[in-house]
């Protein structure tokens, strides 16, 4: 492991995951990239690994803690996590099943619990934590479930950075709103353009707009910053104006 300091993205083969992973490495970290699906993860990790930079990539559920617990302690230091990877669908709240409730919460919220919690067994003062939740935990229209596992990131961010503070190891999370990736593509394109409307800036983020959230709270510079939820989302979340 280099004596650079060590990030660990999960989610990181695609979208706002992978975008977080090259802003670390052109910020000097050494990156440990984790995924569920081998591709397309072992695909930009060999490519980002050919034009020279420092990444590791592992395959595994975030949901399985023998899979973490082995994970983090193959890891000789961890400095920052960041706890992106987390599942989507629609639908209007007559119409979700338990089981549709149930996954996203086990993936949204308790998977993040369960990195954070292992990942603790590595990392030392002055680590950092960054959730990813999202703006939709203020709430909004067809995914009670969605906004239900964020609101949780969003607690589960704040009790976490009481809980750590006496350790020195910084929590935050950043909240975008819509962002230009295979969530925001998964839905008609009716409701996308029912969505941009909605927005101060009738325009859709760029993942690379995320990354550059996370790696404000991913700075050691950032030491005195805890339990802060920054919300990136082209203003969507001061109301829709009514002029």
């Amino acid at each position: 492991m280099s004596e650079k300091e060590v990030a660990l993205v999960t989610g990181a083969g695609r979208g706002i995951g992978l975008s977080t992973v090259r802003r670390l490495l052109a910020d000097g970290f050494h990156v440990v990239m984790v995924d569920l699906s081998a591709q397309p993860l072992e695909t930009e990790a060999a490519t980002l690994r050919a034009a020279g930079h420092p990444v590791e990539h592992r395959v595994l559920s975030i949901t399985d803690r023998a899979a973490v617990a082995a994970m983090m302690a193959s890891l000789t230091r961890l400095d920052v996590l960041v706890n992106n990877a987390a599942v989507f669908w629609d639908g209007r709240f007559d119409s979700i099943t338990e089981d549709d409730f149930t996954k996203m919460y086990e993936v949204n919220v308790v998977g993040t619990f369960v990195m954070a919690q292992e990942a603790l067994k590595v990392m030392k003062r002055g680590s950092r934590i960054i959730n990813v939740a999202s703006r939709a935990y203020l709430a909004g229209y067809a995914h009670a479930p969605y906004i239900t596992s964020k609101a949780g990131t969003v607690g589960l961010t704040r009790g976490m950075a009481f809980d750590l503070a006496e350790k020195g190891i910084m929590v935050n999370a950043v909240a975008p709103g819509l962002i230009e990736t295979d969530m925001f593509r998964s839905l008609t394109p009716e409701r996308q353009q029912e969505l941009i409307a909605k927005q101060p800036t009738k325009t859709v983020g760029q993942p690379e707009d995320i990354a550059n959230g996370i790696a404000f709270f991913a700075d050691p510079r950032t030491k005195n910053v805890t339990g802060q939820i920054l919300t990136l989302d082209g203003g969507r979340s001061m109301g829709i104006s009514i002029y």
